[in-house]
C-alpha cells in the first residue's frame, strides 16, 4: 500500500500495514503515519497534534511550528479563537482537560474520516486508509453506495463517519459537536466588512509568499479578482494563469484574464492542456476513496507548469455569496434533499435531519447546507486528489473570514451583483471593477432577469418543479 502527500492516518493503535514511503511517529499514545515528503507539516508539541499547511494573516512570516507553538499556554476557548483565524487546510488533535478533540479547517478541505468503539480510534484522509473493516450500512440505498455520497457527516458506512464544518470530534464521549457559531453575527456595513477582508486577504498571501512561490488563478469570475486585487503590491512577485478550458465559459475566462492582467502589466500564462494524452501509472495508484482520472490528469497538468508553487484559487469563495438564493423561505427535508442532489428517501431524510438538529438562526441555512456540505464533500474530496500532486491554497478557508463575509446584509452578498466584493475591489484599485464580471450569456441572461424583477419567480417555479439545476 502507497501513501501519498497530505494522506494521513491516526490511530491509538500499531499500524501494522505494510505502507510505502511512510513516516510514522508516536505522540500522546496516538501512532501517526504520513509521506515522508510531509515531515515538516507535522507538529507534535504540548498536547497538540497539527498536520497540513496553515497560515496566520496575523503574523504573516510564521511557520505552521511557529503558529501551532502560538497556541501553547491558551486557554480551550482561546485556541478556539486563535484555530478560526487561521487559513490553510489542516487538522488538530488536542488533548484539553483529561479529554481528546479532534478540529478540522474552515470548510474542511483536508478530510477527516472517523472510526471509533469501545477501545480503538482512528482517523484518517480517507475511509479506506483506516486499518479497520468497512461495514456497509445496510439501510443505504444503492446510488449512495454506489457513488460514495456523504449526507453532511454521514457515510455509506455504519461505522465511519466524516468530520465537517463548524464541529469538533470529542473522542471521550464519541460524538461530533458544533462549536461554531455560537452566538448571532453582527451586521456590519460594507466598508467595515471589506476593510477588514483586504488586510486579510492581502496579509494571507503575503505569508504564502513567504514560503513558496505562488501560481494564482485568474477567471471572469468575484472569487478569483478579489485574490489578484490581494496579491497586487506585494513584495514578491506571483505567477498568474488561466486554464484554456475548451468551452464558451473557457473562451470567456481566457479573455477576461487576458483584460484584467494587461490592465496591471501582469503576465498571463494560457494553459492549455490536453488529457487524453496523460496517462497515469496503474502500479502506484493512490488510495482515494471518491476517486476521479479527470482531475488526477488536471492535477498533473498543474504540476508540470507550477512544480513547488502554491496553487491558489478562490473555491470556498461561494460560502459567502449567497450561492443557493433565492429559493423559497421555508424548506422542507424534501426541498434539502433536492438541493444537495440525493434522493427523497428515509435514509436521506434522516441523515439530514440529524445535522438541522445541530442548527440554530446564526447563519442562514441556505449558506450552512452550502459551507457544511457542499464545501467538504465536493471541493473536500477533490483537494483530496488535487493535493497529491500539488498545494492548493483556498486563501478564503479561513473561519474567521467567512464569518466576517457573511455579517453583510444578505442583500449586498448578491453572487451576481456583490456589493461586498465590489467594494474589496474599489479598495485596492477601481479598475479592478471596470472589466465585466462573469459575461457569459447564462450569466447576462440572470443579470436581465434580476433587473426587469423576474428570477425569483423564475427560480420559484424551477424549484418547485424540480427543473432547478445546482
Amino acid at each position: 500500500m502507497l501513501i501519498y502527500p497530505f494522506q494521513y492516518i491516526i490511530s491509538n493503535k500499531t499500524i501494522e500495514s505494510p505502507i510505502q514511503h511512510r513516516v510514522t511517529s508516536f505522540y500522546n499514545g496516538l501512532n501517526i503515519v504520513i509521506h515522508k515528503d510531509n515531515v515538516e507539516n507535522l507538529v507534535c508539541v504540548e498536547n497538540i497534534i497539527f498536520f497540513g499547511e496553515c497560515f496566520d494573516y496575523e503574523n504573516p512570516f510564521y511557520s505552521n511550528k511557529e503558529i501551532v507553538n502560538a497556541l501553547i499556554g491558551l486557554s480551550f476557548e482561546e485556541k478556539l479563537d486563535k484555530i478560526n483565524k487561521l487559513t490553510g487546510f489542516y487538522i488538530f488533535v488536542i488533548n484539553e482537560q483529561n479529554n481528546t478533540y479532534v478540529f478540522n479547517d474552515a470548510a474542511g478541505q483536508l478530510e477527516v474520516f472517523i472510526y471509533q468503539n469501545s477501545d480503538e480510534f482512528c482517523i484518517a484522509s480517507q475511509p479506506n486508509l483506516m486499518p479497520v473493516e468497512l461495514e456497509i450500512d445496510e439501510k443505504a440505498p444503492d446510488y449512495i453506495l454506489e457513488n460514495k455520497t456523504i449526507l453532511f457527516n454521514k457515510t455509506p458506512y455504519r461505522n465511519i463517519e466524516k468530520l465537517i464544518p463548524n464541529f469538533y470530534y470529542d473522542i471521550f464521549n464519541k460524538k461530533s459537536v458544533r462549536f461554531f457559531p455560537t452566538v448571532k453575527l453582527d451586521v456590519k456595513s460594507i466598508d467595515e466588512v471589506s476593510q477588514e477582508a483586504v488586510h486579510i486577504l492581502r496579509n494571507t498571501h503575503q505569508s504564502l509568499l513567504n514560503r513558496k512561490p505562488c501560481a494564482l488563478a485568474i477567471t471572469a469570475g468575484w472569487d478569483s479578482r478579489v485574490l489578484f486585487a490581494a496579491s497586487l503590491h506585494q513584495e514578491k512577485e506571483t505567477d498568474y494563469y488561466v486554464s484554456n478550458h475548451k468551452t464558451e465559459d473557457g473562451k470567456v475566462d481566457v479573455k477576461i484574464a487576458n483584460q484584467i492582467t494587461s490592465i496591471f502589466n501582469k503576465k498571463l500564462n494560457v494553459i492549455d492542456y490536453d488529457l487524453s494524452r496523460i496517462t497515469l501509472n496503474k502500479k502506484e495508484k493512490a488510495i482515494i476513496w471518491k476517486d476521479d482520472e479527470r482531475l488526477h490528469k488536471m492535477a498533473i497538468v498543474m504540476q508540470t507548469h507550477y512544480p513547488n508553487h502554491y496553487t491558489v484559487n478562490g473555491n470556498i469563495s461561494e460560502v459567502a455569496r449567497n450561492f443557493y438564493d433565492p429559493l423559497p423561505n421555508k424548506l422542507t427535508l424534501s426541498d434539502i434533499c433536492f438541493i444537495i442532489g440525493a434522493k427523497d428517501g428515509e435514509y436521506e431524510k434522516n441523515a439530514i435531519k440529524k445535522w438541522l438538529d445541530t442548527k440554530n438562526e446564526d447563519i442562514h441555512l441556505l449558506d450552512s447546507i452550502y459551507w457544511e456540505h457542499k464545501m467538504p464533500n465536493w471541493a473536500g474530496s477533490a483537494k483530496s486528489i488535487s493535493n497529491l500532486y500539488n498545494t492548493i491554497i483556498s486563501p478564503f478557508n479561513n473561519r474567521y473570514l467567512l464569518s466576517l463575509l457573511l455579517s453583510t446584509k444578505r442583500k449586498y452578498r448578491d453572487k451576481y451583483f456583490n456589493r461586498v466584493y465590489s467594494a474589496i475591489l474599489s479598495k485596492v484599485d477601481k479598475k479592478l471593477v471596470e472589466t465585466p464580471i462573469n459575461p457569459t450569456k447564462k450569466h447576462n441572461q440572470i443579470v436581465l432577469m434580476k433587473k426587469i424583477g423576474i428570477y425569483p419567480l423564475y427560480r420559484y417555479l424551477f424549484f418547485k418543479t424540480k427543473k432547478l439545476k445546482f
